[in-house]
């Protein structure tokens, strides 16, 4: 499917561009301004979305776009996720088109955001929802001494839903070009693919995000998500992992 075949196209291009990154010595080049954009591929065992097992051996790409023309930064996205197995709650593991928009804005110390994003679904998988549902999104992030904390909630005007998370994290240099990322979160939901209202799941995160140059970096990570009481009678605790890849222009 064109999809797919755009995945196969997206990793060649970010190979390219990695090849391109680099420092290169004994030429002079001029300095170029960044386009202020990031190309990224990945690799995940699950495709855990939300405490949610959406399949297996799951393949992505995606593209962020940071526009300046406006006087509130606004960000671009489109990601493709490809599970190539299925999973208990998703046994036919349909690919997903995310489509994104957000302002962000900071306060002092603390960064806000609000966005917007489509979830596209082109083979449907089964999804009661249909082929597609759409969600707004607010949060904020700060940091209270070495601990960096985050807020999100979701309203998916499809479902007529909601979605809350919370999180906390660390990062830690290790090396000049490789840190250690650790971080807590934990949510909670009203009517989200769930009816009623309570805690949705716990996720605990370690990631090795290693600088492979100035523009490329990767990201190898293991995690682990923990059913709560609205998705535990038919989503099981889970350990999983992966690794991407992204490039800046």
């Amino acid at each position: 499917m064109k999809l797919k075949t755009l995945i196969i196209t997206s990793i060649g291009a970010l190979t390219i561009s990695i090849a391109n990154a680099g420092d290169s010595k004994g030429v002079v080049c001029p300095v170029e301004e960044p386009f202020g954009a990031t190309l990224s591929a990945g690799y995940d065992s699950h495709y855990i979305f939300r405490g949610v097992d959406n399949g297996q051996n799951a393949i992505s790409v995606g593209l962020d776009y940071d526009l300046d023309l406006l006087p509130i930064p606004v960000t671009l996205g489109a990601h493709y996720i490809n599970p190539t197995d299925g999973s208990l709650v998703n046994p036919t593991h349909s690919d997903e088109l995310q489509l994104s928009a957000a302002v962000g804005q900071s306060f002092g110390s603390v960064d806000a955001w609000l966005g917007y994003t489509a979830y596209l679904f082109p083979e449907n998988g089964g999804r009661t929802a249909g082929d597609s549902t759409n969600e707004i999104g607010v949060g904020a992030g700060t940091s209270v001494g070495i601990i960096d904390l985050n807020a999100g909630a979701y309203y998916d005007f499809d479902i007529d839903g909601w979605y809350f998370q919370v999180s906390a994290g660390h990062t830690r240099e290790l090396t000049d070009t490789i840190s250690l990322a650790l971080s807590a979160g934990i949510s909670y939901q009203i009517d989200y693919w769930s009816a009623g209202d309570d805690w949705n799941n716990v996720l605990l995160m370690a990631a090795l995000p290693i600088e492979l140059t100035s523009k490329a970096t990767l990201r190898p990570y293991v995690a682990a998500t923990f059913a709560l009481n609205a998705i535990d009678a038919w989503q099981d605790d889970q350990l999983f992992g992966g690794v991407s890849l992204s490039v800046d222009f």
